[in-house]
């Protein structure tokens, strides 16, 4: 006889406290954790970044050729500053603008995984198609955020950039609390605002650790990266909280432990020492 338990909670903050700006987040303690959640998952997560970084590759390559012909002509432009023109200026922009609007699906995965560590849960590198499901709203929010960013721009380059740190948690409010895509927006920016001043010293850092990243042919990003969606994910819970769910089963006159809920590959291989302590899965990601 096996009896179920399942109890949801809330991990963090919420939608409510995030808007009404009750929320404490100290830069110190954020970097903190986010590096050794970075350590800590290195093996399994880095594979899932360096496929995000191929797709986005192929994306811009695609674009970059089905506009140029060539996009070796790029490089003979830089060689030869009298080539550049504004067609190749044009493809460029278009091939950045493609590049961040179809692999956003694939952004929303890695960025969901980092959540989850945040969260306390451990991922496997295919988890970063875990944001497929959300296509077509995640591509939604991403196109009206990179458009609007491209009209203020060209008022105040620096509202692009607040825009871009107003908008930078509308892809975890699609896909972990199902928020609409232009509703995510708004939400993202009404919480962002409560605490913009301590947010865009966060983003500074990050942004000046890109740049050292990527000095010495890049090597640091292998580790900027991976650091940067932790950064994000433990934003996100400590804004808005991460719903979790706890999954425990009472087995009695049988040796059968209960997995718990997920995708179906967190099996408790540890059978009971008491029956009658639940036996609980720690490692549950199910996005």
């Amino acid at each position: 006889m096996k009896n179920d338990f399942e109890r949801d909670f809330n991990l963090g903050g919420s939608i409510e406290r995030a808007i009404s700006g009750q929320y404490e987040l100290k830069a110190g303690a954020v970097f903190q954790e986010a590096w050794k959640q970075t350590i800590k998952h290195f093996m399994s997560f880095s594979p899932a970044i360096v496929a995000l970084i191929l797709v986005q590759l192929a994306i811009f390559y695609i674009a970059l050729q089905l506009q140029l012909g060539d996009p070796s002509i790029i490089l003979q432009a830089f060689q030869d500053p009298s080539l550049l023109n504004d067609k190749i200026f044009q493809a460029i922009f278009v091939a950045n603008f493609s590049y961040e609007v179809v692999s956003a699906p694939v952004y929303a995965g890695i960025s969901l995984m980092a959540m989850s560590h945040a969260a306390g849960l451990s991922t496997k590198s295919r988890h970063i198609a875990k944001g497929l499901q959300y296509t077509v709203p995640v591509i939604i929010a991403t196109l009206f955020s990179l458009v609007l960013q491209g009209v203020v721009s060209m008022i105040l380059p620096f509202l692009s950039m607040y825009l871009s740190l107003a908008f930078s948690q509308s892809i975890l409010l699609i896909c972990e609390k199902k928020v609409p895509p232009l509703q995510s927006l708004l939400l993202s920016l009404r919480a962002v605002n409560k605490k913009i001043f301590v947010l865009a010293g966060i983003y500074i850092i990050l942004v000046l650790m890109f740049i050292a990243g990527a000095m010495f042919y890049g090597i640091g990003l292998i580790f900027v990266l991976p650091f940067f969606f932790h950064v994000k994910g433990i934003l996100y819970r400590e804004m808005f909280g991460i719903k979790l769910k706890i999954v425990a089963s009472q087995d009695h006159g049988s040796d059968d432990s209960s997995d718990g809920d997920g995708d179906g590959d967190n099996h408790n291989n540890t059978p009971p020492s008491d029956s009658d302590k639940p036996n609980k899965n720690p490692e549950v990601f199910d996005a």
